[in-house]
């Protein structure tokens, strides 16, 4: 049984390539690859919304990056899960879309890698004309995936080593690893203020939060113009820079780049701001987790105006033998200052014991097991003017269940949290 599915896979996919090569052939768009270890929706979403300012765009839906998820998202097709039926009216939308779907300029695509290989078999079919890294650190380091940071950044690079002469890397200088690469092939660089005592070529400074979002100063060349961006968290700049010269490149202005970037939404459940219960503000991250990223929510967490602050985190998954260090680590990163800490799962028991070493009162931690125990509680706790924060891995987590039981309209769940298609109901 388990065989025939895995040829039925293998089938689907070599069909789905043979169709992506026809698209390609016959509409021959310009191709935006992004890669990182965190970051990438929402880097691809604000890379289409300068493009879409001048040029006909095409992206890829939600994430779909994987190597039948390229794919379909070169085809414009979701995916069908487990669902045969679904599956044949994919396979038949997808033949239409390559022979007779509508023709653009762009294509952004997420180029995801869980392993070694992976972005090596993803540019095999689908190669960019333009590359872009956002971020490398330390993640899916469970047995079979990668054994170290190095490892990952050698893999997330391979997007960068098949461009060709007239290709473009498009890199992250506040990223050691990925900054080793500026000088070994042709590449623009971004930054908050540089690397080292050379500039990148196109940084922010004077960062500051502001009631609707965040302020910077843009720099490029000679230029330097004043910006805001209706999103919360200074370190979201990073999303925007490398947006911001992929417009430049192809002939948007960084006036016009930046008046694009005013219609930007973080995709969902990637530190959205939802209405809670109770007159309470909810910061939902719930799609996923790593390290560096739960550290940089608890920071925002902490500088967000409110009267409490809570936070709900949950395991953070693929870390391997590194799992409890990495627990411990972000447990140490949180301050007396938190009114409230919320682990959820059994890795994340290790985030409320660090906490507890670093000084945060037993009373101010619960640690619970699943995330209907954490909305349980928290609907008992919520006061008015409550800042709660969300951040937690996918599988055998998934807080956007609490997220979804505490926000002031549920009905609402649909559009602003993630995984809410029927098929994601009954996984765990």
């Amino acid at each position: 049984m388990q065989f025939g599915k895995q040829f039925l896979r293998v089938r689907v996919q070599k069909f789905l390539e043979a169709l992506v090569k026809i698209k390609l052939r016959r509409i021959n768009p310009k191709i935006i690859g992004v890669t990182g270890s965190f970051g990438k929706t929402s880097t691809k979403q604000a890379i289409y919304e300068v493009l879409k300012s001048r040029w006909r765009v095409s992206q890829s839906k939600k994430s779909l990056n994987t190597e039948i998820g390229l794919l379909l998202a070169v085809l414009e097709q979701p995916s069908g899960f487990s669902s045969p039926l679904r599956w044949g009216r994919i396979l038949f939308s997808a033949c239409f879309n390559a022979f007779f779907g509508r023709k653009y300029d762009f294509l952004v695509l997420e180029y995801g890698a869980d392993k070694p290989g992976d972005i090596q078999h993803l540019i095999a079919v689908v190669k960019p004309n333009v590359a872009v890294i956002t971020h490398v650190s330390r993640v899916h380091q469970a047995e079979g995936q990668f054994k170290s940071e190095k490892d990952v950044f050698e893999e997330k690079a391979k997007l960068t080593e098949c461009l060709d002469k007239s290709g473009v890397a498009i890199l992250n200088m506040d990223d050691k690893l990925i900054g080793t690469l500026n000088g070994k092939l042709a590449a623009k660089t971004f930054g908050f203020s540089g690397a080292g005592n050379t500039k990148a070529d196109i940084f922010a400074n004077n960062l500051s939060h502001e009631k609707n979002g965040i302020a910077a100063e843009i720099h490029i060349g000679d230029a330097a113009v004043a910006a805001n961006f209706p999103i919360a968290g200074t370190f979201h700049i990073n999303l925007f820079l490398p947006a911001l010269m992929v417009g430049i490149l192809n002939g948007i202005s960084l006036e016009d780049g930046i008046e694009a970037l005013q219609s930007f939404n973080l995709p969902p459940s990637r530190m959205s701001l939802i209405e809670g219960k109770n007159g309470s503000t909810l910061i939902d991250s719930s799609y996923n987790a790593s390290p560096e990223t739960v550290k940089q929510a608890i920071n925002l967490l902490k500088e967000f105006p409110g009267k409490r602050k809570i936070a709900v985190l949950g395991n953070m998954n693929e870390l391997g033998n590194y799992s409890e260090a990495a627990h411990k680590d972000v447990g140490q990163s949180i301050g007396s200052w938190l009114d409230l800490l919320i682990t959820v799962g059994e890795s994340a028991k290790s985030i409320a014991d660090s906490a507890l070493k670093n000084g945060l009162p037993k009373s101010k931690i619960k640690a619970l097991i699943d995330p209907q125990a954490a909305a349980q509680l928290l609907e008992t706790e919520i006061k008015e003017g409550d800042i709660i924060l969300f951040k937690g891995s996918q599988n055998k987590v998934r807080l956007e269940r609490a997220v979804k039981k505490i926000m002031a309209h549920p009905e609402n769940a649909k559009e602003l949290l993630c995984r809410q298609e029927p098929e994601w109901e009954e996984i765990i």
